[in-house]
């Protein structure tokens, strides 16, 4: 069975107390009061290192004389005296914890950096599969949603999303939708102006992008570019990851916002235009 005593080490090791030390103040603790003869039998301590290591741990605030004579002494509770060491050792603790969090936070952006990493794409096929899934998606939209696509692929959005987008004008959710529809001469997409804004762009590649609050996206190729619901050509993207949301994300936009500008200024801007024009 485990005594006191023997526990000597644990305890040097924690407070920083020498071997004679923490054998001396632990066999304290064992006997009450004891001088310096008894200690040295009872803790395997000379006699002669006895008197130096009581007077080293009575200055520590660890053990106390007691007055008569012949001389004895007693340890001061643990509760009072080792206290202040548990204090200061907690304090490192918390403080080397929180260091660890920063040095793996660290550690962690470098290696995204540097390292390869796998992305979690799904793909899905045929048209009608893929407009159940986008529907779906879109319920999910809290803050805001993103369309960009042709004239046959909004067409196809409004058939399946009309009720959709009044929820979720009702719901203030911000929908941004862009084509080449113009509210100005076509009902469909006057219609769409009252429930999201619609900002018509020359955009005739045969995709259907929805981007739903910042954080997940779909991206459907129309196979044929008809206004058919019935299509088992038709292949979609859906993905979660931060990053391909992202180049998605300012790929087409970009290319969408480029449709507005007048020819001459595009010319040159997009570096991105012939390889989203090899997508179609």
């Amino acid at each position: 069975m485990e005594t006191t005593l023997s526990s000597w080490s644990k305890v040097a090791e924690y407070t920083g107390l020498s071997e004679y030390e923490a054998k001396v103040y632990l066999a304290l603790i064992d006997l009450g009061v004891a001088g310096a003869r008894k200690l040295s039998l009872t803790c395997d301590v000379p006699r002669s290192k006895v008197y130096n290591t009581l007077k080293k741990l009575i200055e520590q605030g660890l053990v106390m004389e007691v007055p008569g004579r012949p001389k004895s002494f007693m340890a001061v509770s643990p509760d009072v005296s080792l206290r202040p060491i548990f204090l200061l050792v907690k304090k490192r603790a918390e403080e080397f914890e929180s260091l660890l969090r920063t040095l793996t936070e660290a550690y962690r952006r470098r290696r995204e950096r540097v390292v390869p990493r796998k992305v979690d794409v799904w793909t899905i096929r045929g048209r009608r599969r893929i407009l159940e899934r986008m529907r779906r998606l879109l319920l999910d939209a809290r803050r805001s949603v993103e369309i960009v696509t042709n004239e046959n692929g909004g067409v196809l959005f409004f058939k399946v999303a009309n009720k959709i987008l009044d929820k979720l004008k009702e719901e203030g959710v911000k929908v941004n939708f862009l084509s080449p529809l113009d509210p100005e001469k076509q009902l469909l997409a006057r219609e769409l102006s009252y429930i999201c804004d619609v900002e018509s762009v020359d955009f005739r590649l045969p995709l259907l992008y929805v981007g739903i609050d910042h954080s997940r996206f779909m991206l459907m190729k129309m196979i044929p570019n008809s206004l058919e619901v019935e299509s088992e050509s038709d292949v979609a993207l859906f993905s979660e990851d931060p990053t391909l949301l992202s180049m998605i994300s300012s790929l087409l936009l970009g290319y969408a916002s480029s449709r507005r500008e007048k020819p001459e200024e595009r010319e040159g801007k997009l570096l991105s235009i012939p390889l989203l024009q090899r997508l179609g």
